[in-house]
């Protein structure tokens, strides 16, 4: 093997053999992308961090509930900031689901409750239902909402991919 060959180990040539055989994500329905994200979060992230609370509920939003996930390393807590999440996915996959890991992840480190938030997606509900829905969660998490248990003294806003655009794109009132 010349000094210029690299290197890459066996584990990580399967991994990217399988990658390569799989069809390019504009081949696929929405459906069949959100399951193969899905799948491949399975394979690739590492196992939720144990939370103390972890709860599915619901924000009201302009088109009906909102799905919403609640995380706590602590079983309870003084008033404090929480994490509000917006997934990634283009806005058009990704979900409460997908992101799982991550939000345990962020809750463990960062010694805070995370609110992730599973708002709409395209094609099924075009723009700007996702930015509408994240505002809707936004407005109902400020407001300390009983179902959480917590006293909210601010919002730190994060998402990964078009999760971290909400804010950018929705049109000014």
């Amino acid at each position: 093997m010349s000094d210029q060959t690299p290197l890459i180990r066996e584990d990580v040539q399967g991994f990217l053999a399988m990658m390569n055989s799989l069809p390019a994500p504009e081949r696929l329905d929405p459906a069949e992308q959100r399951a193969g994200y899905l799948g491949l979060k399975a394979m690739t992230e590492a196992d939720p961090r144990p939370m103390a609370v972890i709860k599915d509920l619901t924000c009201p939003g302009p088109a009906g509930a909102i799905p919403v996930r609640f995380y706590d390393v602590r079983e309870s807590r003084e008033p404090s900031p929480v994490i509000l999440f917006f997934h990634g996915g283009g806005f058009v996959i990704g979900d409460l689901d997908t992101h799982n890991s991550l939000c345990t992840e962020l809750s463990a480190e960062l010694d805070l409750p995370v609110l992730a938030v599973n708002y709409r997606k395209a094609p099924e509900h075009p723009f700007p239902a996702a930015p509408d829905d994240c505002e809707a969660v936004a407005r109902w998490l400020a407001a300390s909402p009983a179902e959480l248990g917590r006293t909210v003294t601010g919002l730190v806003t994060i998402g990964g991919s078009a999760g971290a655009t909400w804010r950018r794109s929705r049109p000014a009132r």
